[in-house]
């Protein structure tokens, strides 16, 4: 089966603005993100797929603009900041700033959940998705999200996937072969989004 991880549109806010789980407007061009996504996976020719998103607007939008099938799921919202949300980076302390950069799986000096707890959110949903699928799936979500599935299905340190980088309206693939206790799984695609590029063959 082939594993779909799609980015939200741009944000519509301002530079260094502090966003995770607080729900914040799209640029207006997200029309034609989801326009090229749609021929995207049109040309994929998959037989049956199955599409969900997180309940956060900048995912939502996407999803049901391309599927109007796909189905939110809580899990799939992106981490919370906590006392960070709605702030710019510029002005939160470079002492917590630190603190978390020190430890990026398990701190959240923020107060709000850390990579660690993400993952505890995410993967146990994202597997049983998984292995009850009898179709490809695409996941509507977000940055983290996305930097925390590819990492535990590759096996890397969730530690160090701030080191991923996944665009907005980006498309990251996996193929993932046998069951849960014997998985194959390949990354085919990560955060692919150069859709004038992708939308012309």
């Amino acid at each position: 089966m082939k594993l779909f991880l799609v980015r939200h549109p741009e944000p519509d806010v301002e530079k260094g603005f502090c966003y995770g789980k607080l729900d914040v407007p799209i640029v207006s061009s997200w029309h034609q993100d989801a326009v090229y996504l749609s021929q995207w996976l049109e040309r994929r020719r998959l037989p049956k797929i199955q599409s969900f998103h997180s309940p956060l607007s900048r995912a939502s939008k996407l999803a049901l603009s391309v599927n109007p099938n796909s189905k939110p799921i809580g899990e799939l919202a992106e981490l919370d900041f906590g006392l960070w949300e709605g702030q710019n980076w510029s002005t939160i302390s470079r002492e917590e700033i630190d603190e978390w950069g020190a430890d990026l799986q398990f701190s959240a000096p923020y107060k709000g959940e850390s990579l660690e707890d993400l993952r505890l959110r995410v993967m146990p949903k994202v597997n049983a998705l998984i292995d009850d699928a009898d179709s490809d799936i695409v996941l509507y979500t977000h940055s983290g999200v996305i930097k925390v599935i590819v990492s535990v299905l590759c096996q890397w340190p969730v530690s160090e996937c701030h080191r991923i980088n996944i665009g907005y309206s980006s498309v990251t693939q996996l193929t993932i072969n046998g069951d849960r206790d014997n998985r194959y799984i390949s990354l085919d695609l990560l955060g692919a989004g150069d859709w004038v590029g992708l939308a012309v063959e």
